[in-house]
């Protein structure tokens, strides 16, 4: 059993710089969490806290229930993978992956236990053919699994990985995401995985902690982050090409609601509407916010499109990506599948062209103009 609580952590630089505000999070036994957010949020320091290598300037860390904040971090029983890989060049793979049990001293294991851990994690990772050579030897990839060999043998309570993959190019990436799920399910530990990248959050976490400036932004599931975000910084952020965002206006007309974003008026859908009147909001200015799948290109005359100009079309194989201006004011992005496109339509779609577009209200995001916050989906952190 692995939870971990954390209350209230702050963390304060020498200089008074904030760097981690009141961070609150509880951790359930074997689950895998992801912290996400762009660089300088916090995201590696509060990982950081938790393994002991950052002293914490307020609040409490537990794991099983025990305060570990004055632990050292050899005694509060994780292991952390790290963005460099961290092995020791003079010694093999199979030394490097045996060392941090050598130092155990209470309890003392022995060589035969240290032996049989080595080669169950190298085997577990597929690195068995590289145990005795040493680290300038092996590929990117080979050093990562080598680091997380490491890590897997100390048979720890937490397993903590700070950007593991960041080292990594596109398609070892991938793979290595991959066998990182593959390996949490052989591992019984709990996860927490930091990353900048949304796509690892998304792939990787059982819940995602989205962090800006120090703050947390939202914790939920991958899906709920990306169906229901609580502001205008987590849709922009999550999701690849982001949300696409235009200034309109929320109006009511008896029991019905309107979104109006330049000549084009949406009826709000039934499970918004109530929403809207359960919350008593009537007339004000909003952000709309929408994915740029959900927007979808108009072939025919239809009074209620906004128009806009092709400026890039990317062809993606089977989707397109069109970077469209809009009323000579903003660019968005909308991608388009392929493969039920006529030939006359793809013609249509080049650069150059102008194109209609329409909007599904079932699949619109209403964010507040002021607060920036999602006025039917937000939830407290």
């Amino acid at each position: 059993m692995a939870t971990l609580k954390l209350t209230n952590v702050k963390k304060i630089y020498d200089n008074n710089v904030v760097a981690v505000h009141n961070f609150n999070l509880d951790i359930k036994d074997k689950e895998f969490i992801v912290f996400v957010g762009p660089s300088g949020c916090g995201k590696s320091t509060t990982l950081r806290m938790i393994a002991g290598l950052e002293e914490i300037s307020e609040g409490t860390i537990e794991i099983d229930d025990e305060i570990v904040n004055d632990l050292q971090p050899k005694d509060r029983d994780i292991a952390m993978v790290f963005q460099n890989y961290a092995l020791y060049p003079h010694l093999t793979v199979y030394e490097n992956m045996a060392f941090p049990l050598r130092l155990k001293k209470n309890p003392k294991v022995s060589e035969d236990e240290i032996f049989n851990r080595v080669i169950n994690a190298a085997d577990i990772l597929g690195i068995t053919d590289y145990l005795m050579r040493k680290p300038k030897n092996l590929s990117g990839g080979q050093r990562q699994r080598v680091s997380i060999g490491r890590a897997m043998v100390r048979d720890s309570k937490v397993f903590l990985m700070d950007e593991p993959l960041s080292n990594l190019d596109a398609k070892l990436r991938n793979q290595m995401r991959a066998e990182i799920i593959e390996l949490r399910h052989k591992i019984d530990s709990t996860f927490i995985y930091v990353t900048h990248d949304q796509t690892e959050a998304m792939t990787l976490g059982d819940r995602i902690v989205i962090m800006k400036d120090g703050y947390i932004q939202q914790v939920d599931t991958p899906q709920n982050v990306f169906d229901k975000p609580n502001n205008l910084f987590v849709a922009g952020f999550i999701g690849s090409p982001q949300m696409n965002f235009f200034d309109a206006k929320l109006s009511k007309e008896g029991e019905d609601y309107y979104v109006e974003v330049g000549e084009v008026k949406l009826l709000i859908d039934d499970k918004k509407r109530d929403i809207l009147k359960e919350k008593d909001i009537n007339e004000k200015d909003i952000i709309l916010g929408i994915r740029p799948d959900h927007l979808k290109v108009s072939f025919e005359d239809n009074e209620n499109t906004i128009k806009g100009k092709i400026i890039v079309n990317e062809m993606m194989g089977s989707e397109m990506h069109l970077h469209i201006n809009v009323n000579n004011k903003q660019d968005i992005i909308v991608i388009v599948p392929t493969i039920s496109l006529t030939k006359s339509q793809k013609e249509a779609l080049q650069a150059g062209k102008e194109i209609d577009l329409e909007f599904d209200s079932k699949l619109i995001h209403l964010f507040d103009s002021e607060t920036e916050e999602n006025i039917i989906y937000k939830k407290e952190c």
